[in-house]
């Protein structure tokens, strides 16, 4: 199991991570290790998997527990870039898609977070990553379907 917080490489490395890579909106894809990647999710993802691998763990499926997208409060945050980010890792999971390391692999994926946390310590951005306001206002709608 693994968190994998795009939005936080991102922001910490900006000036090198277009913002369209980390929202799965890239024009071009990026090589590593010869595999090529147009999205910073499935780069980490494979680096996760590649670390695994070196450290002798062979074959191990790669679950994400969290993952998700500011709506608010921070460089790049907003209800547009989370319902991007978000509809966009929800329609790889729903339709199996892998990771070019591994193309063929479902990934179960887990979103984070369904409500905002208005009282959660951290960072102010860390409060906002709810589907849902902190009153139960929806922010957006995400679909869970394949369309």
């Amino acid at each position: 199991m693994v968190n994998l917080y795009p939005y936080e490489v991102y922001v910490s490395h900006s000036n090198r991570i277009p913002l369209e890579y980390a929202l799965f909106k890239a024009d071009g894809e990026f090589g590593d290790s010869g595999l090529m990647y147009d999205n910073l999710f499935d780069a980490s993802i494979d680096a996760f998997v590649h670390a695994m691998e070196r450290e002798g763990f062979q074959g191990i499926r790669v679950v994400v527990a969290e993952t998700g997208w500011p709506t608010a409060c921070g460089e790049a945050a907003g209800v547009d870039n989370a319902l991007t980010y978000n509809d966009n890792v929800v329609r790889r999971a729903v339709n199996g898609v892998g990771t070019p390391k591994r193309p063929k692999e479902e990934m179960e994926v887990y979103m984070f977070d369904l409500f905002d946390e208005n009282e959660r310590g951290g960072d102010e951005y860390q409060k906002h990553f709810g589907i849902f306001s902190s009153a139960g206002v929806k922010l957006y709608d995400l679909r869970f379907n394949s369309n």
